[in-house]
C-alpha cells in the first residue's frame, strides 16, 4: 500500500508542495519572532538604587545568615520588577555562588557578565568574616519579552492556519499539475497493454496539450496497425503450432519407438545368430525358436501400439461417438476374460447398475477396458480379488476396478501414464508389458472427456474412471 502511494505523481507533487509551503510560513514566523523588539517595563537603573543598601546590610549580617537575606532579596526583585532581573552573588575569587549556600558554587563566573545588560558592581563582607563579595544585577534574558510573547501566543491559531492553508493550495495545485499527466499516463497504460480504444481529452494548447494530441493519433494509428497484423498473425500462427505439434508428436513417436523396439530385436537377432551358429546352449533349437516366437509376439503387440498410439494423437482426429451401454460392455468385457481370471484363480466381484448409457466410441472404449482388465490380472498375485462396480452418478457415470494384493509406490503413480514408463522393468517385462497400455487409455478418455485416476487402497490399488 506504501508503495503504491509512493509511485503517484499526485502524491508526491502534493506532498512536496505542502512541505514547502510549511517551511516558508514558518521559516518566515522564526524571522519575525527573531527580528522582533525587546520590550522591557523597567529599566536596569531602577534596581541600581536598591543594590546601594545592601552592603551595609551585609555588615551588619553573620555568614550563617547570610541566604536567607539573599533569597528575601532576590525574591523581592522578581516580584517588584515582574521577573525582568536576576540578583547574582560571587566570591573574591569571581566564582558565582548560591544564593542559598554561599558556600556552594553554581560554576559561573562573574567575567561571564561582561557583556550583558546588569548593574553597578557592589562589594560586601559579613560581620563575622573578612572575605570579599561581590553583589550585581542583570537583565533575565530568558524571560519574553511582550512582543514574542504575543507572537507565541498566536503559534496554535497559526499553525491551523497554516497547516489547513497548505493542504487547500498544495490539493489544488497538485490537481492542476498532474491531472492532464495522469489521463496521459492512463492512455499510455492502456497502450502498453495493447489496447488502443482509449481516447485523452485535449483541452490545453501547452506541452501537455501537444503531447495528449500525439497519443491520440498514435493510438488510432496503432490500433489499425494491429488490427491487420492480428489477422494474417491468426493464419500464420495456426499453421505454426500445427506445423509444431506435428513434429513434436513425430520427434517422441520416432525417439521412443526406436529406443523400445532396439531391446526385442537386439533379442531376436542374438537368439538367431546363437542358432545359427550353433553357439553353446543355443543348440537346442526348439526351445530357442519358441523364446524368439514370444519375443516377436511381444514386438508385434508393441508395433501395433505404437500404431494405435500414432493414429490417436493425430491432429484433427476424432473419435466416433455414439450412445452406447456401458453395462453390457462392461460385462461382455468380463466375460471374455473369464478364462485369464480362472487361469490365475483370481475371484472377480462386480456390481454394475444396469442401462447405464455414455457417448462414446465403442471399439476404443473396448481398448481401454482390455487394457485395465487386462493390467488387473496380469498385476494380481494369485488368490486374490478383482473387484468391478459401474455407478450412475446424476449425469455421470463412474466406473472403478480395484485388484486386491497389489501396491503401486506413491511415488511412481503420477508417472503411470506416461509413454513406455514401467513400474517395475523386470516384472513387466515378465508379464509383456509394452509400458503403452495406460498412456493409451489415457489418450482415449481424454477423447471421451473423461478422467481417470490410480491410488493405493488398504487391499490394493483401485483405478476410477469418472465419464
Amino acid at each position: 500500500m506504501i508503495r503504491k502511494i509512493k509511485s503517484r505523481l499526485s502524491v508526491k507533487v502534493f506532498s512536496l508542495t505542502l512541505l514547502l509551503i510549511t517551511v516558508c510560513c514558518f521559516t518566515t514566523y522564526s524571522f519575525i519572532l527573531q527580528a522582533a523588539p525587546k520590550n522591557y517595563q523597567y529599566d536596569i537603573e531602577d534596581v541600581d538604587l536598591e543594590l546601594s543598601f545592601l552592603p551595609d546590610e551585609f555588615s551588619r549580617t553573620e555568614k550563617e545568615y547570610a541566604y536567607m537575606f539573599l533569597e528575601a532579596e532576590s525574591e523581592w526583585i522578581e516580584e517588584q520588577y515582574e521577573n525582568e532581573f536576576e540578583l547574582h552573588f560571587f566570591q573574591s575569587d569571581g566564582q558565582e555562588v548560591s544564593l542559598h549556600d554561599i558556600n556552594q558554587r553554581v560554576g559561573g563566573q562573574i567575567t561571564d557578565f561582561d557583556k550583558v545588560e546588569k548593574t553597578k558592581t557592589y562589594t560586601a563582607s559579613f560581620s563575622d568574616s573578612d572575605s570579599i563579595y561581590t553583589l550585581l544585577v542583570t537583565r533575565n534574558t530568558e524571560k519574553h519579552t511582550q512582543t514574542e510573547e504575543a507572537i507565541q501566543r498566536t503559534l496554535p491559531v497559526l499553525c491551523i492556519v497554516v497547516l489547513f492553508g497548505s493542504i487547500i493550495s498544495a490539493f489544488f495545485y497538485s490537481w492542476y499539475m498532474t491531472a492532464p499527466i495522469k489521463k496521459v499516463s492512463k492512455l499510455s497504460k492502456q497502450m502498453a497493454d495493447m489496447d488502443f480504444s482509449g481516447f485523452c481529452p485535449v483541452g490545453r494548447t501547452d506541452e501537455i496539450g501537444v503531447l495528449s494530441d500525439s497519443l491520440n493519433t498514435l493510438s488510432r494509428k496503432l490500433a489499425t496497425t494491429l488490427s491487420e497484423l492480428q489477422e494474417a498473425n491468426q493464419k500464420l500462427q495456426a499453421d505454426i503450432d500445427m506445423e509444431r505439434q506435428l513434429e513434436r508428436q513425430r520427434v517422441e513417436f520416432f525417439a521412443a519407438a526406436s529406443h523400445e523396439l532396439k531391446t526385442p530385436i537386439t533379442i531376436i537377432k542374438g537368439q538367431l545368430q546363437g542358432m545359427l551358429y550353433q553357439v553353446g546352449r543355443y543348440k537346442d533349437r526348439e526351445t530357442y525358436l519358441a523364446q524368439s516366437l514370444e519375443v516377436t509376439d511381444t514386438l508385434e503387440k508393441m508395433v501395433q501400439e505404437l500404431l494405435a498410439i500414432s493414429r490417436l494423437d493425430t491432429p484433427g482426429y476424432t473419435c466416433k461417438k455414439c450412445r452406447l451401454n456401458l453395462s453390457k460392455l462392461i460385462s461382455d468385457r468380463l466375460a471374455a476374460y473369464e478364462d485369464l481370471f480362472i487361469q490365475k484363480d483370481l475371484t472377480v466381484e462386480h456390481s454394475i447398475s444396469p442401462e447405464t448409457f455414455i457417448l462414446g466410441d465403442i471399439e476404443l472404449l473396448q481398448k481401454v477396458l482390455d487394457n485395465l482388465l487386462g493390467n488387473a490380472a496380469a498385476y494380481s498375485e494369485t488368490g486374490n480379488h478383482i473387484i468391478v462396480d459401474l455407478r450412475k452418478e446424476a449425469e455421470n457415470a463412474s466406473l472403478t476396478i480395484e485388484n486386491t494384493g497389489a501396491h503401486i509406490p506413491d511415488e511412481d503413480i503420477p508417472k503411470l501414464f506416461e509413454a513406455f514408463y514401467r513400474v517395475d522393468q523386470s516384472r513387466n517385462r515378465q508379464t509383456g508389458g509394452t509400458g503403452l497400455g495406460l498412456y493409451i487409455v489415457k489418450t482415449i478418455l481424454d477423447l471421451h472427456g473423461a478422467e481417470i485416476k490410480i491410488a493405493n487402497t488398504v487391499q490394493g490399488v483401485i483405478v476410477s474412471v469418472q465419464f
